[in-house]
């Protein structure tokens, strides 16, 4: 029994209180909870005890040294980052577009080169985060800085000042001497590259070009100091302590120093004090001020020069929070080992709702666990439903793209035949790119297809198999369009027509193409098919919104045509392929002879002259337009006879309107086998049927009589007597329109009366058969001819039921 939708309802809430209440816990639940206690319980035990029983003084002896590398690891990575900058320079200084050519290069003209330039010193600030600007200083053609523009510089202390770049240092160097555009400061005569009296970040120099040993310029890369000093500060990561990097000489470059520079200036003097005592050890102790610092340094070999990194950090900072923690672990083991059972048990819980979520989400139906899930765990639960609904998926996505062919073309034919007119450009265009078509500047084209010739098939297919005739087409015309356009959505009229929309590149001559496709499917359609082609060939339209209008255009011109036999490819916009000779003349003649054929009854003859007829109104020039205006005209003459002669149309077709039937054929043959099978044909039996209708009255009364004097003896005289009509006469009257001789709808009244008489009374068979006018003898006879059994048989099967 299928459960009502309140079961099902009740089911799952059931099914989601039983995981709360923890009644169905999986085997992965109970195997989590018991590894979260094991695991909980012993780690804060065996921690304490071993921290205590650790020597403080060993413990600081392997922090220190743990320091000392950490330090050098981290210098290793300030050093990795300046050499960064070295190598990162050294290739942009030998790029071709800081070459020589700079020299001679007019950059206000060349201006695409000037703006690469600038880009190029864009890229390489941001190559790297220490970089705070990179500019490009120019000594020749004249002194030209390009920093975030390009800048021609006039003042002779600016140019002095970016002059002395060129002067100081190897072809690559370091110096902590920046100059600023801005600055008035007069540039010193001293030209060591580092520590200077205007001094205040690190700045990278490589002259250019980079292998020439006459420079005529420099690129400039400038530290952001901040940034250098942060770095800096990761060689004491703690807050107490000092970083410095400091030159050959002993002057401080950079430092990472986060107190005031009082207290920094004397600090950081005793420390160098220090270095030079211990050269040699790499890290020492040394006390300052009641507190013992641990200090390491080591080189940093820079391109131009050996710089020393120092670095002192508070040994408490490093060892004292080891004696407290020692001590709080111990005690706070025993309560950890509690607390982390409660927290354990809380925590499996809290894993274990997420599951139980999705078990409920993935298995809503599942009110009780079946035998089979019994065996799996949680997750083996979950990837059996996974796997399921990936199949579902996989599935259901299948057939969205078996469908998606359909729903194309069934969009394309509703937005051709003006069906969307509500929607404007941009929705359409939306929903056809939902439906897979790029549209981003394509052009449309509309192609429309006439198959003729169908009554050349009907060999070979009958006369209501037009819809797959033209289904076999429509697959022919696809397979050809595949290879010539990209985008395509042929549409199925399912009436020997269909359609196809074009979508091509704009810059394309699609219509030509269109026209030589065109002859290549007429080639096809007519060897494979047996079939000729009309193909119509529209305007391209640059919107969707103008191809109903296109269409319609199409639908029109169509009439015009010719009928003659054989394929046509017409371009909508040639005049010459519509133009046909206008000088057909309607036959007069043979319609007045088609007239008296039908009024006649004379069927045969009607259609000898109705394919004089057509031959006459076909002859050679006549378009399709003209042809149907014929017929129409015929129509109208035969509809005008019918009402002379006592015929309404309108009942004779069941009400159909017979003009717009015959105006959507367009086959001169099939408008012929219409015009003789749905008019002329149905009008001469109507005429057949009326000239009986005396005959008809006749049998009429004479069946009557039958009815209501079975019982005595009747005979085909007697009955042909009553009428006043020989006996022959009313036997062929009574075959021609009941369909039965005389004698054989007697017997069947007699038979019936029979019948009725054995199921309901009691009667002998002597008195029924008196009753239905037979003698007894004889009424055996013939009931059990009629009926198979006698009648005592009969009334036996019948009571015995």
């Amino acid at each position: 029994m299928e459960p009502t939708r309140s079961d099902r309802i009740f089911g799952r809430f059931k099914r989601l209180s039983d995981l709360k209440a923890g009644r169905h816990k999986g085997r992965f639940y109970r195997n989590s909870l018991m590894l979260i206690l094991l695991i909980a319980s012993i780690p804060g035990l065996i921690t304490g005890i071993v921290m205590y029983q650790q020597v403080v003084g060993r413990m600081e002896t392997e922090f220190n040294q743990m320091h000392q590398n950490q330090i050098e690891n981290r210098a290793r990575n300030v050093d990795d980052q300046l050499a960064y900058l070295e190598m990162n320079l050294s290739h942009w200084a030998f790029e071709p577009r800081f070459g020589n050519a700079l020299r001679t290069l007019d950059f206000v003209y060349y201006f695409n080169e000037t703006q690469e330039i600038v880009t190029t010193l864009y890229v390489l600030q941001g190559s790297h985060p220490l970089i705070k600007s990179a500019q490009l200083y120019l000594q020749e053609p004249k002194p030209i800085l390009f920093n975030r523009d390009y800048t021609e510089l006039n003042d002779e202390a600016k140019v002095q000042a970016y002059d002395r770049y060129l002067a100081m240092g190897n072809h690559v160097y370091w110096t902590d001497w920046v100059s600023s555009i801005n600055s008035d400061t007069e540039p010193s005569t001293n030209d060591s590259p580092l520590h200077t009296d205007a001094g205040n970040a690190l700045v990278l120099v490589h002259k250019i070009p980079g292998e020439s040993i006459n420079p005529f310029g420099a690129l400039i890369i400038t530290l952001d100091n901040e940034k250098v000093a942060s770095l800096l500060k990761t060689l004491t990561p703690y807050d107490e302590g000092l970083t410095f990097l400091m030159d050959q000489e002993g002057n401080t470059l950079v430092t990472g120093n986060p107190g005031t520079a009082e207290e920094t200036s004397a600090f950081e003097q005793q420390l160098k004090d220090e270095v030079a005592l211990h050269a040699g050890s790499r890290s020492f102790l040394f006390r300052y001020e009641d507190q013992t610092y641990s200090v390491s340094y080591g080189s940093l070999s820079r391109i131009d020069s050996d710089w020393t990194y120092v670095s002192a950090a508070p040994l408490t900072s490093v060892t004292s929070p080891v004696k407290l923690v020692s001590k709080i672990i111990v005690i706070a083991s025993a309560g950890s080992l509690i607390l982390g059972l409660l927290l354990s048990w809380f925590a499996s819980r809290r894993i274990y709702s997420p599951v139980a979520r999705m078990l409920h989400l993935l298995t809503p139906g599942r009110n009780e666990t079946t035998p089979t899930d019994a065996k799996l765990d949680e997750f083996e639960l979950l990837e059996q439903q996974w796997n399921e609904l990936t199949s579902r998926s996989v599935t259901a996505h299948r057939q969205l793209q078996e469908q998606l062919p359909h729903l194309r073309d069934s969009f394309v034919l509703q937005l051709v035949q003006g069906h969307l007119y509500a929607y404007n450009e941009h929705d359409l265009q939306q929903r056809m790119r939902n439906l897979g078509f790029e549209l981003e500047g394509q052009q449309f084209l509309l192609v429309q297809m006439y198959f003729t010739g169908y009554e050349q098939l009907q060999g070979r297919f009958g006369s209501q198999d037009t819809g797959l005739v033209t289904f076999a087409a429509v697959n022919i015309t696809q397979e050809v369009a595949k290879n010539v356009f990209k985008q395509i959505s042929v549409m199925n009229f399912h009436d020997l027509s269909s359609a196809m929309l074009v979508i091509a590149p704009q810059d394309e001559p699609v219509k030509s193409q269109a026209l030589l496709w065109g002859q290549e499917l007429v080639e096809v359609i007519g060897r494979t098919l047996k079939m000729k082609v009309t193909l119509m060939v529209s305007r391209p339209a640059a919107s969707l919104q103008e191809l109903p209008g296109r269409f319609v255009e199409m639908e029109q011109a169509v009439a015009y045509r010719s009928v003659e036999e054989g394929s046509q490819i017409l371009d909508l916009e040639d005049e010459a392929c519509f133009r046909r000779n206008e000088a057909a003349s309607y036959p007069l003649g043979l319609e007045r002879e088609l007239l008296q054929a039908v009024r006649l009854g004379k069927q045969t003859e009607a259609e000898r002259v109705l394919e004089q007829f057509m031959s006459e109104i076909t002859r050679t020039g006549s378009t399709e337009f003209q042809v149907q205006q014929m017929m129409l005209q015929l129509l109208g003459s035969v509809q005008h006879m019918m009402l002379q002669t006592g015929v309404t149309p309108y009942k004779l077709f069941g009400g159909y309107n017979m003009y717009e039937q015959l105006s959507g054929i367009r086959e001169p043959v099939q408008m012929r086998q219409w015009m003789m099978n749905e008019v002329f044909i149905p009008y001469i039996q109507e005429v057949e049927v009326r000239s009986q209708e005396p005959l008809k009255l006749v049998v009429e009364r004479t069946m009557l009589y039958i009815d209501t004097h079975y019982r005595s003896d009747i005979s085909l005289e007697n009955c042909a007597d009553e009428e006043q009509m020989t006996p022959y006469a009313l036997s062929k009257a009574f075959k021609q329109v009941s369909g039965i001789n005389f004698i054989d709808y007697l017997t069947r009244v007699r038979m019936d009366a029979a019948k009725q008489l054995l199921r309901e009374t009691t009667m002998k068979i002597n008195d029924v058969a008196a009753a239905v006018g037979y003698q007894h003898s004889y009424f055996n006879r013939i009931f059990k001819k009629q009926e198979g059994v006698t009648p005592s048989q009969f009334r036996d099967q019948w009571f015995g039921q």
